[in-house]
C-alpha cells in the first residue's frame, strides 16, 4: 500500500466486499425454484417468519418481496398466454369443422 493514510479505509472496503461475496456464494447453492403460485406462497411465508424471527434483515426481505411480486406477474402473464393459445386452437378447430359441414 502506497498511501498509509488510506490503509484503514482500503482494508475496511476489502472486508465489506469479502463479506458480501461470501453471502452471495452461500446463496448460490440454495436457489429455490419459484415457478408456481404455491412455491411463491411458501417462500413468502418462510420469508415473513424468518424476518419476524430476526434471521433475515428487513431490507433483504423487502427486496425479496418486490422480486416475488414481479415473479407473480410474470407467472400470471405466462399462464394467461398459455390459456389464450389453447382457446385460439379450439376456436380454429371448431371453425374448420363448421366449414367442412353443409349444415
Amino acid at each position: 500500500m502506497h498511501a498509509e493514510d488510506l490503509k484503514a479505509t482500503v482494508h475496511a472496503a476489502r472486508q465489506r466486499g469479502g463479506t458480501a461475496a461470501a453471502k452471495i456464494r452461500l446463496l448460490e447453492g440454495r436457489r429455490l425454484k419459484l415457478e408456481s403460485a404455491g412455491a411463491l406462497s411458501k417462500f413468502m411465508s418462510d420469508l415473513i417468519v424468518d424476518t419476524l424471527a430476526g434471521s433475515v434483515d428487513p431490507t433483504v426481505a423487502r427486496t425479496c418481496i418486490y422480486g416475488v411480486a414481479t415473479l407473480r406477474q410474470v407467472l400470471e402473464t405466462s399462464q394467461l398466454e398459455e390459456r389464450l393459445s389453447q382457446l385460439e386452437a379450439q376456436l380454429a378447430t371448431a371453425g374448420n369443422q363448421k366449414r367442412g359441414s353443409r349444415w
